[in-house]
Formats: structure tokens, sequence, C-alpha cells
């Protein structure tokens, strides 16, 4: 497990490679946020070398994070892009086309249209209600997977743009791993019979691991795919009015309690950066030579491959020594995940273009 010197010793390297450009969809508030913050501080010296979209509902909010930024980062581009509900693919779509839009206007320190770094944290409080959308998902289940499959998908041409290796960061228990029971498939949306906070965890990281492979496999040397678990986080989410009282005067009492436990806003926002160094390739992006100079080492893959371009990893950025849902694979079960996440978007899009 890297060490918070070692991270901070990789993310240190950023600002001598070439000038970034990151999305942040949720990065108005919590640990989007955070990232946000981390990278400006990690650009305080070279501001003209990032630029950065800040995705979310709250233009207030957003101001404090683009100050923050410009302020800590002097020379830098802090740009808002406004997202109404990133539960609709409707409007990740808009948000998308707008992100196109603003970097074919004007390519950002000389070079091509690109993204460099995509993060996605936008979810529903655990506590929260998750109603229907009107395009018939489940709300927390798109903001956790398939809002953000759609964000990579729509994306990808501006990711496939980048220098070096792109990184697609989803922020959400990508280490964890939930029981399966004997010829269960946790594919789509639980059941109504299953649906809770438990099986939300599992149906959205188990696709999205063997998503993400297909994607690291299908974009080989160009984009890196990466999900996290980023430990007990204490944000505003916490004490939030979504959540009933009774949790949020709980969290209170247990928060002292567990302070050994909670990271930090700052120890968070350095290891969400450091996803995007070398430590996280792409498939096949690795030369010979390359594992002694990356500081940390080059992480080893969901299926256990040093280097293969989708991981899964818990909240300093460790992987797990094996294979990613072992018991559960099958020959087909990647194609199964692939299939139905494109019909998924597929039916909603040509529902949405019709209405």
């Amino acid at each position: 497990m890297p060490n918070l010197n070692t991270i901070r010793a990789g993310i240190s390297e950023l600002p001598k490679g070439p000038p970034l450009v990151v999305a942040i969809a949720g990065g108005t508030t919590g640990i989007g946020s955070y990232v946000a913050r981390a990278f400006a501080t990690t650009f305080k010296n070279h501001g003209s070398r990032l630029r950065v979209y800040i995705i979310g509902r709250n233009a207030e909010r957003a101001e404090t994070v683009l100050r923050f930024g410009r302020e800590t980062s002097p020379g830098s581009d802090w740009r808002f892009v406004h997202a109404s509900d990133a539960s609709l693919i409707s409007d990740v779509d808009n948000v998308c086309h707008e992100i196109t839009r603003q970097e074919a206007e004007a390519p950002f320190a000389g070079g091509p249209s690109r993204l460099d770094v995509l993060y996605m944290s936008q979810a529903l409080s655990p506590m929260q209600e998750s109603p229907t959308t009107e395009e018939g998902l489940d709300s927390q289940m798109s903001l956790l997977y398939y809002s953000r499959m759609r964000f990579i998908q729509n994306l990808s041409p501006l990711l496939t743009a980048a220098p070096n290796t792109a990184h697609a960061i989803s922020i959400f228990a990508g280490s964890m791993e939930d029981s399966v029971k004997p010829g269960e498939m946790p594919i789509g949306v639980p059941s109504t019979e299953t649906y809770g906070i438990t099986a939300v965890r599992k149906h959205s990281v188990f696709m999205k691991t063997l998503f993400f492979e297909e994607l690291a496999e299908k974009n080989a040397g160009q984009i890196s795919f990466i999900h996290i678990y980023p430990g007990l986080v204490d944000g505003p989410v916490f004490y939030s009015d979504v959540n009933p009282l009774w949790f949020r005067i709980l969290w209170r009492v247990l928060k002292p309690l567990v302070s050994w436990y909670v990271t930090s806003a700052k120890d968070c926002g350095d290891v969400m950066v450091y996803l995007a160094t070398k430590r996280y390739p792409a498939k096949g992006a690795m030369s010979p030579g390359d594992e002694e100079k990356v500081i940390g080492g080059v992480a080893y893959s969901t299926q256990l491959e040093l280097g293969g371009g989708a991981y899964a990893v818990g909240q300093r950025g460790d992987e797990p020594k094996h294979v990613s849902w072992a018991k559960v694979r099958k020959s087909d079960t990647k194609k199964k995940v692939w299939d139905h996440t494109r019909e998924t978007l597929k039916a909603i899009e040509h529902k949405n273009k019709a209405t």
C-alpha cells in the first residue's frame, strides 16, 4: 500500500509532464471538491499547465471551488459546467456536449482538444430515497453506474486525444466485493426484493469491474480505467438534511470514536490525484524498464495483470492481490455486462430522441 509520502511524491511529478485538462463530475462539494483542491495545490506553481472543468448543479458552491483553484494556482483555467440532474442520461449528454464544444473552441495550452483525466463522484446519500428517473432508471444506480459509463462513452474521443495515458476514475467502493449467491449474476438494477445499500453496491461495482476491463481492452495504450473505494471521508453529506435526523445525530456521536479511520479531505484529494499518475497505465502502455521509474510501482489490474489498464483500488490507491470477482466470472460474463450496459444506454438514447 503506498503511504502518503509516496503518494505526494508521485503527484509532485504531474506538473513536470504535459499540461492537464481535468473534468470532475460532482466537483462542487464533498470528495469531488477535494479532488479539485488537490489539483490546484499540486499545480500551485504551474497554473498555466492546468485546466479544470467542475461539473455540478449548484453554481454558488461551484464558484467557491473555482475561486480556490484560481487563487491557489494562478494562471490555471477553471470552468463550471452546469448539470441539472446527472442521473439522467440526457443531462450527461448535454454536459459532455458542452465540454466537447469548449475544448473544440479553445484547446488548452496549444495542445489538441482533449481530456486527460475524468473523475466521477456523483451519487445520492445512501440514506436518501432513490426514485425511478423519467428515463426509467433507478436514480442511485444511474448515478453510480449508468451515468458514469455514459460520461466515459461520450468523452472517449477527448480522452483518446490526450498525449499520454488518459485516466477515467470512478469514486465509489472500488475494491469492495460483496458475496454473491450461487447462480446469482448481479447485472442490472437489483430486484425490488433485494434492493438496498448492499445490493446497489454489489451490482454497480460488479458491472463496473467487468465493463472497465472491456474498455481497457478496447482502449489499450490510450485510457486507464480505475474505480476506488475512498474510505470513510468526512464531508457535507454526513450533515445534510437529505439524511434522517437520527443518522445526523448518530454521526456526530460516532465521529470522535472512529476518527482514527476517517480520511481527511486533504489526504483523500491527494490520493485521488495520485490515480492520474503513471502508477495506473493504460493496458499495454508500459515499456520495458518503466516499472522501476514509477513512484510507488505500477499497479496490478483487476485481472492481476501488471499495468493491465483496469484497476479496483482501496483508499490509498492499493490494489487487491487477487483476480476481482474470481468466483463469479464465467467465459461470457464480461460480454453480458457489456451488452447490458450498451443496450440500456442505447435504448434510453433512442427514447430521448423520440420525445
